[in-house]
């Protein structure tokens, strides 16, 4: 893993995974789409996919009363907070094979039905 700047952060390819942050604290892992002039567009898996913010609560609050599921967010959205003092976790090819070491493990047991077999 490495920790970059905005700017750099900026000129890294569509694809990227990361996870942004401030100084030493981190948000949810994203992957980066392409860069805008000053901006760049994302998505963030560990968010509910819904038409809007309102649905995506919706799903969420459905869920925790029944233990509902619901899919990932897979649309891109606009980052849009243009601050100089943000920081990124990046995920390198070792980092990424150790997170698919990960998935493949939560598949094959299971623990992607909540701990249940199917």
């Amino acid at each position: 893993m490495r920790v970059v700047d905005r700017k750099t952060f900026l000129t890294l390819p569509a694809k990227t995974i990361y996870c942004k942050g401030v100084r030493w604290a981190f948000d949810s892992i994203c992957i980066k789409g392409d860069s805008l002039e000053n901006d760049w567009v994302y998505v963030n898996p560990a968010w509910a996919n819904a038409h809007d913010s309102g649905g995506a609560i919706d799903l969420l609050e459905k869920s925790l009363e029944d233990s509902s599921s619901f899919d990932c967010e897979t649309d891109f959205g606009r980052d849009g907070c243009f601050n100089d003092k943000d920081v990124f976790l990046i995920f390198e090819t070792a980092d990424l094979m150790t997170l698919r070491n990960f998935i493949d493990r939560a598949i094959t047991t299971g623990a992607g039905q909540g701990g249940l077999k199917p």
